[in-house]
């Protein structure tokens, strides 16, 4: 947006700050530091987009007063330039700063969004509506984008080579033992003979006991005593020969583990670029089966009314806080096409309410808020306003909507839907926060 909230408000004659430049800088100093709130305590993001969409709302109410203290702080003088309380002005306070806020924080868009879709086409914002239509379309147009960016598919997946660093080669080391030379030696003169010598007297030698001349014997002798003295010598050496191999295990389990993640990186890959299918796939799957996976049951068994409730509370749980806009529209047409469904009849609010109070089957989405929740003070979420189990005379006062307000079913149904994805995302935007914070 090119000019700020207020400006905008400004040129169109809704906020006068009497041609003083000074004053307009107040307000924006006082959006500033509602942003600055919001930033802190992103679960405010619902009741004030509730207060900023209603040109009625009470003088009392818990925004309204946040706004007031913080004006003061800001510009003590105020009262001298308007009459009571401003709710144009505070109101236009809360919008410049839950713009800025959405800004910073994608989530906080998300909760603003699809507050002021199920708010604003109940309001009387009148001159405002441009100002709004210019809001919510700018920012609902960045979330988008980033959802569809998460719900994309890619035409093709590209996995990069596994890069791995092979070891530097290393030679064997090889042991060995050199031939006994003086054991051979002995052994190979024992093979030629003499049995015996005389120098002294008749000494055996354990030799060859065959003289040459005696050929043949002494031939059979001669070999096979060589035979088995080479043989002992080079069983000696062999015995003696070692290899150290290099140790491999090292580099295979480098090589192991390396493949490991490439692969395990490869499947994630895939998953996360396949994500958006696989959900369309699903939500395709669920719209064509009819059926309740909280309730575990079909939505042909109950009331049309509670069908539609639990079908809003059933998408929610199956699609992540960043979803296209197409997907209220899905949700619509889902609940178009349930059985004893008329899509054009309407049914006053406090009837639908009381039907998700009472409708047994809708347990699951009485309970979310009290995990999902919203704004712990001031305005809130019809959900929330069901889970509180608060009476049905407090209605207008704690939603913001007319308990005389009706809906057709599909309505109903996307309404549900967008309170929760808001909840949700106020939430996540908070829980964001308390991680940086211990960090």
């Amino acid at each position: 947006m090119s000019d700020s909230v207020l400006l905008q408000l400004l040129s169109l004659g809704l906020i006068d700050v009497r041609g003083d430049d000074s004053k307009l800088e107040k307000l924006e100093a006082a959006a500033t530091d509602v942003a600055a709130i919001l930033k802190k305590e992103p679960g405010k993001t619902i009741s004030y987009t509730i207060v900023a969409c209603d040109p009625s709302v009470e003088t009392t109410d818990a925004a309204v007063l946040s706004v007031v203290e913080i004006l003061k702080s800001r510009w003590p003088t105020y009262v001298n330039t308007f009459s009571g309380t401003p709710i144009a002005v505070i109101r236009a306070i809360l919008l410049q700063g839950l713009v800025l806020a959405a800004n910073r924080d994608d989530r906080i868009g998300v909760a603003l969004v699809n507050t002021a879709r199920n708010i604003l086409p109940l309001s009387e914002a009148g001159a405002e509506q441009a100002v709004w239509i210019d809001v919510i379309s700018a920012i609902e147009t960045k979330v988008d984008e980033r959802s569809e960016a998460e719900w994309a598919t890619p035409d093709e997946i590209t996995i990069d080579p596994m890069s791995f660093e092979p070891p530097e080669p290393t030679t064997p080391k090889v042991s060995r033992q050199r031939v006994a030379k003086d054991s051979l030696r002995t052994a190979m003169r024992a093979a030629g003979g003499p049995h015996y010598h005389t120098p002294n007297g008749n000494v055996a030698t354990d030799g060859n006991p065959y003289w040459p001349q005696n050929t043949s014997q002494w031939n059979t002798e001669f070999g096979e005593r060589m035979a088995v003295a080479i043989a002992t010598a080079i069983d000696g050496v062999i015995e003696k020969i070692s290899v150290d191999l290099p140790d491999l295990s090292g580099p295979l389990t480098a090589l192991a583990q390396g493949a490991s993640q490439y692969v395990a990186d490869a499947v994630q890959g895939v998953s996360a670029a396949t994500s958006g299918l696989q959900r369309r796939t699903n939500l395709l799957w669920w719209k064509e089966s009819l059926y309740s996976p909280s309730a575990r049951t079909g939505y042909r068994t109950l009331p049309p009314a509670a069908a539609s409730a639990l079908m809003a509370f059933d998408l929610h749980c199956l699609v992540p806080t960043f979803s296209p806009a197409s997907v209220s529209s899905f949700l619509y047409e889902a609940v178009v096409g349930l059985p004893n469904c008329d899509p054009q009849a309407e049914v006053r609010i406090l009837d639908l309410v009381a039907e998700v109070r009472g409708n047994p089957g809708l347990k699951a989405l009485r309970e979310m808020p009290a995990a999902v929740g919203d704004a712990a003070s001031g305005k809130g979420s019809v959900i929330s306003f069901i889970s509180a189990g608060s009476t049905l005379e407090g209605f207008e006062l704690y939603t913001g909507v007319s308990s005389e307000a009706k809906f057709t079913l599909p309505v109903w149904s996307a309404w549900i839907f967008r309170e929760l994805q808001a909840s949700r995302a106020a939430v996540e935007a908070s829980k964001g926060i308390r991680r940086a914070r211990k960090v």
